[in-house]
């Protein structure tokens, strides 16, 4: 198995993440009182099902058949992007306000996927473990989706754009992006509504 996927498999990859803005869009239209419940519930189940396939030839054969083309190899053994996508979310929802946790979860399916797209595609300039191409497009993002989405004061909205960005920059395995962004991205601008 390779060690990276093909950019057509990371495209198909960030086109799901960019799914996952199903998760903000329902917490703002449900509210986070009906949406939280579940959202916790789908992160618990699928921590528990990435931890199944470890032991499970019938999971693990359930899961590849269909998520192999998506699947990163390390996470055959360790928990999934979708596992980390859900956690940040209940991670986020349970910690912050409703409308900082939409915005910090938007940024996070909306400007990590242009990061990555951006990054494969025209990444040329190494910065750290990613691209300095990807973290422009991801600054960016993250920043329209701020200062459209809140009123905070532009000082505010900028420095949340930076803070997601970082904590985008220097995620690894240990600590995964989809855990880190949204959770930076509301502590920032929660601090931003003391201020």
């Amino acid at each position: 198995m390779p060690d990276t996927l093909s950019y057509r498999q990371e495209l198909a990859r960030k086109l799901i993440h960019i799914a996952s803005s199903i998760i903000p869009l329902s917490i703002w239209y449900y509210g986070m009182g009906t949406m939280k419940i579940w959202i916790v519930s789908i992160a618990i189940t699928l921590i528990l099902l990435d931890f199944g396939r470890r032991y499970s030839t019938i999971l693990q054969n359930i899961y590849g058949s269909l998520f192999l083309f998506v699947t990163r190899p390390i996470e055959f053994k360790r928990v999934s992007g979708a596992a980390w996508v859900f956690s940040g979310a209940a991670l986020t929802i349970l910690l912050f306000r409703e409308d900082i946790v939409i915005v910090s979860l938007l940024v996070l399916s909306l400007a990590d996927s242009a990061a990555a797209i951006v990054g494969l595609k025209y990444g040329n300039t190494k910065l750290f473990q990613k691209s300095l191409e990807g973290s422009i497009a991801f600054f960016l993002t993250s920043l329209v989706i701020i200062l459209s989405l809140t009123s905070f004061p532009l000082g505010i909205q900028i420095i949340a754009a930076m803070t997601a960005t970082v904590s985008e920059l220097f995620s690894n395995e240990t600590i995964n992006d989809n855990l880190l962004v949204p959770f930076a991205t509301a502590a920032t601008l929660s601090i931003g509504t003391l201020l």
